[in-house]
């Protein structure tokens, strides 16, 4: 459980701003205000102030995307990711919320969230760590690419039932108990 804490206290929580349907802020959160900061090297301190011209344009395309496509698809989003000016690459994905009876979009919801390089996992600390055999090692990185049993079996030329007995034993040797328990507690 230790692990999964420390999993999502790492985890950085996404910049919010929601706009009426002429590009008017109407709510940010703190973290979007320190996103706009971070990119526009100025200090924004309300809904007020001028948005940079990437996200109002990111919410204009979502408009005009919506117009090609029809209102019928709920899952209709635009994005982009902004790799200079910021301290971090950020992916802005830009969303319609709510609704009336005629089921028309009233609002443009846009998510600033951090993209964070991934962690490689030290395969041959944690064979240490663990006692893993070289076998349950190569279970190991199969189950952290995403491999299920069937697929795990085929690469390592073996049945589905050894596949299990190795997550098993991994499992055990861990003290964990879910395969994606077995990837936190290795990053």
């Amino acid at each position: 459980m230790e692990t999964f804490s420390k999993l999502i206290k790492g985890r950085s929580i996404p910049g919010i701003i929601i706009f009426d349907l002429n590009y008017k802020p109407l709510y940010f959160n703190q973290e979007a205000i320190d996103m706009i900061n971070d990119f526009t090297k100025k200090q924004l301190t309300g809904i007020k102030n001028n948005i940079p011209k990437i996200i109002t344009t990111l919410c204009k395309d979502l408009k005009i995307l919506e117009g090609k496509i029809g209102k019928d698809n709920k899952t209709l989003f635009k994005s982009r990711i902004i790799t200079n000016r910021f301290k971090f690459p950020i992916s802005i994905r830009a969303f319609f919320l709510g609704g009336n009876k005629e089921d028309k979009s009233i609002h443009i919801m846009v998510l600033l969230e951090k993209i964070i390089k991934k962690h490689d996992i030290d395969f041959k600390k944690a064979q240490k760590k663990f006692n893993f055999s070289s076998r349950e090692l190569d279970v190991i990185k199969l189950i952290c690419n995403g491999y299920a049993n069937k697929d795990i079996s085929k690469k390592l030329f073996i049945s589905e039932y050894t596949v299990k007995d190795h997550i098993k034993h991994i499992l055990q040797k861990m003290g964990v108990y879910s395969r994606s328990q077995i990837i936190t507690s290795l990053m």
